[in-house]
């Protein structure tokens, strides 16, 4: 009697040793499914739980950008008052240097006419005063008189005005040494490289006064220096003192401040 043939049962080893393959895989797709499942409700989470923090991120840039154009706007304002009291203070400067002029024109003019009239007085024949000459020299000594009082009057105003600038920076120093605790951190916002300053996120509420010293630091090393200019209840904006920037670096938002107290 002839054997069986043995290919029957290797189809059949065949068939089981596959079937088990395509049960193993479709254990191990599932095993995959529920894990990247697992993993998007983990992210779902996550960025539920993010939402809040990046709603009021969002808010916080929205409010400094629109800062830094309301101070944009300001200053462009400010600028042009300052061109304008330039002018001003140019054309005074221009008027006292030639009421200058005129008055030392007068104090010759009336030098020559005190000359003229000494060599008539010491003639051994002197002639009968010249009215015309005596009101001449008068009108002379007149204006050379009103012309010294104009110049007197713009060195007071500007020798005032002086005075007001170092009384404001003196008491504005003096204010930020006794209002801010030294040591007051924050951080800055927005910075404006075209005017030369900075949003920070500390304002009234926080200390800062207008007129004080901030140093900027990142990574333990001093990048500039600040002077606050405007005080905000919860924000401030200050200028980059000219060069006090450390060489090769520049303000970044996120920059720490401290105000050093002195």
């Amino acid at each position: 009697m002839a054997s069986s043939s043995p290919l029957p049962r290797i189809a059949l080893v065949a068939a089981i040793i596959l079937t088990g393959v395509a049960g193993g895989k479709n254990y191990l797709n599932r095993l995959e499914i529920k894990r990247v499942s697992a993993d998007l409700e983990t992210a779902k989470t996550q960025v539920a739980s993010s939402a809040p923090q990046i709603e009021t991120a969002t808010k916080e840039a929205k409010a400094a950008a629109d800062k830094l154009k309301e101070v944009v706007a300001a200053r462009a304002a400010d600028e042009e008052k300052v061109t304008n009291a330039s002018a001003t203070i140019a054309k005074a400067q221009k008027d006292a240097e030639e009421a200058k002029a005129q008055a030392q024109a007068k104090e010759t003019e009336i030098a020559g006419l005190k000359e003229q009239l000494a060599k008539a007085g010491a003639a051994p024949a002197p002639a009968a005063a010249d009215p015309a000459a005596e009101a001449k020299l008068a009108d002379a000594q007149k204006a050379a008189a009103e012309k010294e009082q104009v110049v007197k009057l713009l060195q007071t105003k500007a020798e005032e005005a002086e005075k007001k600038v170092a009384n404001f920076e003196a008491d504005a120093a003096l204010r930020a040494k006794q209002a801010m605790k030294p040591g007051l951190e924050g951080k800055v916002l927005a910075v404006n490289p075209s005017w030369n300053f900075v949003v920070l996120s500390m304002g009234d509420k926080q200390g800062v006064v207008s007129g004080a010293s901030l140093i900027v630091k990142r990574g333990g090393s001093m990048v500039a220096k600040l002077r606050v200019t405007s005080v905000e209840p919860s924000t401030s904006i200050a200028d980059v003192q000219a060069g006090s920037t450390a060489k090769g670096s520049t303000i970044q938002p996120g920059d720490v401040v401290i105000f050093p107290g002195s």
